[in-house]
């Protein structure tokens, strides 16, 4: 009984507040995630070209490179509870405006609603997750959040699949608006309250952000993982298709199988991290993973459709770890109220780059092997050792 109680009061972690938060990134994510079913109606029902579609997919990514600081200052200036409420109304706005959509210029503008509201909850909710976890717990939950992106991401593009066949992508639009509308309750319920920051603070707060080298180190680690992660999910269906003949349908679904593989990979990282294994370690460990997968799957070295999934899981599992190590790197570098959604922000940012530049790219890449996947090798692991140099600096606690 005196241990559990020596545990309990060493672990104060308000779980229902932490998995309240994960939720709601979820509910975020699934808003990008809804989209890559859709695009084939969407591009038949608005008469879209390829440029068109590129647009409606990549504005996210746009949005979170240009406002993810600025975003995250917001945020913080106006409390967490204020923040989120205001981005689940932008997602639900913009869903709704979406579904009513009848040219490609309204669309766009649904998008950009539910790409500011989307940068607000997920700005907003790291810093809740470390503010309700106790020390002992707080590696785990910040890994339990890193979960957002693939678990939501992966739901939206199962949703939209069943949905669409039946009642359009319309009706696919309104009910992730309705169900983003329940956030409010959980908001209200759950989350903690907190009192708006000084606005003649920010300022100083945010040259006190910029000014942190180690937050620049994680941003750009965040950016050279997600040129990793991100374009290897995007070009995964390509290649099953033209180079295993799988259908659209089979290489969709495994594309979303190796998504949801990322999921426990996020939790074990911050397992490790709870256990005390070095942030370095960990994620060395993650790239030298991930870029043995790649190349073995684009150089040829397997020839089983079993194999070639085999090596997608690894990597997706093993990349898992990393925005662990990354999201817990960050509240090492916040130390007073009102920096988290700015330093969330910056990794938002370093994160929307990768995703951004990644897919061109390994794509030129490959176009300049003469269309062989082997060009993608090379850049891919660039862009891991990128990673690992730059969490080994940046990612550990800081030495008082």
């Amino acid at each position: 009984m005196t241990v559990a109680c020596k545990i309990e009061s060493q672990d104060q972690t308000r779980w229902r507040v932490v998995f309240a938060a994960v939720g709601l990134g979820v509910i975020g994510a699934m808003h990008i995630g809804k989209v890559p079913p859709a695009m084939p109606a969407i591009r038949e029902d608005l008469g879209l070209g390829l440029v068109g579609g590129g647009f409606v997919v990549s504005l996210f990514n746009l949005l979170g490179m240009v406002l993810g600081l600025l975003i995250g200052s917001m945020t913080d200036r106006l409390g967490t509870q204020r923040a989120t409420m205001l981005g689940l109304l932008f997602l639900v706005a913009g869903g709704v405006l979406g579904a009513l959509a009848s040219d490609l210029s309204l669309l766009l503008i649904s998008r950009a609603l539910e790409g500011v509201g989307y940068i607000a909850v997920v700005v907003t909710m790291p810093g809740i997750v470390a503010g309700a976890a106790g020390e002992q717990s707080r590696s785990f939950a910040m890994g339990l959040w890193s979960a957002f992106m693939p678990l939501g991401f992966a739901l939206g593009v199962l949703g939209t699949s069943v949905i669409i066949p039946v009642g359009g992508w319309p009706i696919a639009w309104l009910g992730l608006a309705g169900m983003t509308s329940l956030g409010f309750y959980v908001v209200i319920r759950v989350l903690p309250k907190d009192a708006k920051t000084p606005l003649e603070n920010s300022m100083a707060q945010l040259r006190m952000i910029v000014a942190r080298p180690r937050l620049w180190g994680l941003s750009g680690a965040f950016a050279a993982y997600a040129f990793q992660w991100v374009t290897f999910m995007v070009w995964l269906p390509t290649y099953l298709i033209e180079e295993l003949a799988f259908t659209l349908g089979a290489a969709s679904l495994a594309t979303v199988g190796v998504v949801v593989i990322n999921v426990p990979g996020n939790l074990l990282g911050g397992v490790l991290l709870n256990r005390g294994v070095g942030p370095a370690w960990i994620v060395a460990g993650s790239a030298i993973s991930m870029s043995l997968a790649a190349a073995a799957l684009f150089l040829g070295c397997v020839g089983s459709p079993w194999l070639v999934l085999l090596c997608c899981f690894a990597f997706s599992f093993s990349g898992g770890v990393v925005p662990a190590v990354l999201f817990t790197g960050v509240t090492y570098n916040v130390d007073r109220p009102g920096l988290a959604g700015k330093a969330n922000g910056m990794l938002m940012q370093g994160s929307a780059i990768g995703q951004f530049i990644g897919p061109p790219l390994v794509g030129a890449a490959v176009a300049a092997a003469g269309g062989q996947w082997s060009g993608a090798v090379a850049p891919l692991g660039i862009a891991a050792v990128i990673t690992t140099l730059l969490c080994t600096v940046a990612a550990n606690r800081p030495r008082n």
